[in-house]
């Protein structure tokens, strides 16, 4: 039931990413009486893109792992959780002593209120943060084997941190990454060449190094 539930899940969010209500189904009738009512919906998309940008823009997403401890009288939660950090922050000289469990809720509340608003602002999270983990096996776990992070919004993201440089398939997992801190200064940043046109159009990627991480 549960790998169902997950399919489900993906396909609906799949739908919602790639394709809007069909005119005339009741969704559409929703989509267009939200236009009409919400005095958010109502502003100009320029207008609404920056509220946005100001809402979901705070720097850096890093993502850590707590072990479960079983104790003699208790058992204290573990599991994955998240904290916000400076853009331009070391993520890995900065304990990861866990604060207050996060909300349960995500990371931003405007997406599932309509599905304009998860249209317009489920990537932005992942666009507009950098994002980083508390080592490479807790990335490799998080992103690969466990896939919590969704295609759509894992390819969203543009800047990475990272303890070393990515291996062929992690750097295909995330598949948009722009910019690849390492720990110890390194900055890697990716430059496309454009082919010939005569040669397939295939393109040529290369990643730019410089030992620093911010110009």
């Amino acid at each position: 039931m549960q790998l169902i539930n997950k399919e489900r899940q993906r396909k609906i969010r799949h739908e919602l990413h790639t394709s809007l209500p069909k005119e005339g189904s009741a969704e559409y009738e929703l989509w267009e009486c939200n236009q009409q009512l919400s005095p958010l919906l109502r502003l100009p998309a320029e207008l609404r893109n920056r509220i946005y940008e100001l809402l979901l823009d705070v720097g850096q997403i890093n993502v850590c792992f707590k072990r479960w401890e079983h104790k003699a009288r208790k058992t204290v939660e573990g599991g994955f959780w998240c904290r916000v950090l400076d853009k331009k922050q070391d993520p890995w000289k900065v304990s990861t002593r866990q604060p207050d469990p996060a909300p349960p809720h995500g990371m931003t509340l405007l997406s599932p209120v309509c599905r304009q608003l998860y249209h317009e602002t489920a990537l932005l999270p992942y666009t507009l943060n950098a994002w980083s983990f508390e080592s490479t096996h807790i990335m490799e776990r998080y992103v690969m084997k466990e896939k919590r992070i969704p295609l759509p919004q894992r390819r969203a993201i543009r800047v990475l941190y990272s303890q070393q440089v990515l291996t062929a398939a992690a750097e295909k997992s995330f598949g948009g990454l722009e910019v690849i801190l390492l720990q110890g200064g390194v900055r890697m940043t990716k430059r496309v060449i454009e082919a010939d046109p005569e040669n397939a159009g295939r393109r040529t990627i290369l990643w730019e190094v410089a030992h620093r991480w911010w110009k």
